[in-house]
Order: structure tokens, then sequence, then C-alpha cells
């Protein structure tokens, strides 16, 4: 049976503000991580494992800030 009060799919899908803040404070939270284990294995003398992860770290701590940065908040 059709619902005649349904609106139209028109609109496309999109995150929630809380779940696109969510996901980069998980992002920069992970880049954290991934610092720190590289700063260990600098600590330990295998600079070549360290420059990996510390870069990597690095790139996902900035790009989760700006993620969750760039979640609006909306007013209804």
């Amino acid at each position: 049976m059709n619902n005649p009060d349904r609106k139209p799919a028109d609109e496309p899908a999109a995150d929630s503000s809380e779940a696109i803040v969510g996901i980069g404070i998980t992002v920069a939270a992970l880049g954290v991580m991934l610092l720190l284990l590289g700063w260990a294995q600098w600590m330990r003398e295998v600079p070549g494992a360290a420059v990996i992860l510390l870069a990597i770290g690095a790139v996902m701590l900035v790009g989760g800030g700006v993620v969750a940065a760039s979640g609006k908040s909306r007013k209804r």
C-alpha cells in the first residue's frame, strides 16, 4: 500500500554533523596512536619504521582535525 504522505527521495542522504565530528575525532585519535608508535620505534633506533609511522600519524592527526572541524551545526 502506498503512503500518500511520504516525501520523494529527491535529496541525497547526508551524514549528520555528530557523525562527521565523531569520524574526525576517531581518525585524529588513530593518528596520535601512530605518532606514539613512531616515537617508540625512534627510541628503539629503528628509523625506517619510525619515519613511516610518524608521517602517517601526522597526516591522520591533521586530517582528522580538519574533518572534525568541518562538522557544521544545524539550527532547527
